[in-house]
């Protein structure tokens, strides 16, 4: 008899835990204050100049953390082809990564300058082209066989 009591005592105190964690991941979602609104204001000539052509500039809703940035470490490389992640439309190849580009806004940061189909040359924020852009294709030219130390 003993042992079944101790069966109930255990498996009270297992849902009593189960509980308070539940109640514990709950509470924490409704503390969690929601993200802060994106300003609302006239969108800047430079988010109009680096919008490709048919597609509407949209308000950074996040602070760029590469502006200012003089040691970011680039993902992109020169020669990837891009596309944007949300609607799977081509941006283009990376021609050249800027260190310190001079934005028309007129802050610097690291920039990725991207060629598109229409040989058109597009300057993009570091940071925002890695939050919303994949590698669609690799070009392998110009970059050392695996195995092959190059000197």
């Amino acid at each position: 008899m003993a042992s079944f009591r101790f069966k109930m005592l255990g498996g009270a105190l297992i849902g009593l835990l189960v509980l308070v964690a539940v109640l514990a991941l709950l509470m924490r979602l409704y503390e969690t204050p929601p993200p802060p609104a994106a300003e609302s204001g006239p969108t800047g000539p430079a988010e109009v100049r680096a919008a490709p052509a048919g597609e509407t500039p949209t308000v950074a809703a996040r602070v760029s953390r590469s502006k200012g940035q003089s040691d970011w470490p680039f993902f992109f490389r020169a020669g990837d082809t891009l596309s944007r992640m949300s609607d799977g439309t081509a941006l283009g190849v990376v021609v050249r990564l800027e260190r310190a580009y001079s934005f028309p806004d007129g802050s610097a940061g690291p920039a990725y300058v991207v060629r598109s189909a229409d040989q058109r040359e597009i300057a993009f924020d570091a940071d925002e082209l890695e939050r919303s852009a994949r590698i669609e294709a690799i070009r392998e030219l110009g970059r050392p066989a695996a195995g092959k130390p190059s000197r």
